[in-house]
This record gives C-alpha cells, structure tokens and sequence, in this order.
C-alpha cells in the first residue's frame, strides 16, 4: 500500500519555485532569481505522513 502524500503549494515562493526578490534601487545591477530553499524550487512541498 502506498503512503499518503500531501502536497502543498510553498509558502515561501507561492508555488513558483523562486522566492520574491527584491529589485534593487540601483541601475544597471540584476538580481537573478534564487531557487526556493523550502521547496527546493519546486514549487510544491511533500508531505508523507
């Protein structure tokens, strides 16, 4: 029998994989996206109970 997975959309990065960053106030320097610690840049967080 297969154990129940729960999936959840992360928190951290509402499902998108790359935490929010911010822009900064500086012109000319670009922030390129990170992935997502808590979800590993998923997008989904795995639970198994």
């Amino acid at each position: 029998m297969q154990p129940k997975i729960k999936e959840h959309i992360c928190p951290a990065c509402n499902g998108t994989g790359f935490p929010p960053v911010e822009q900064p106030v500086q012109p000319g320097h670009k922030i390129y996206p990170v992935k997502c610690k808590t979800c590993d840049g998923k997008g989904k967080i795995t639970e198994d109970n």
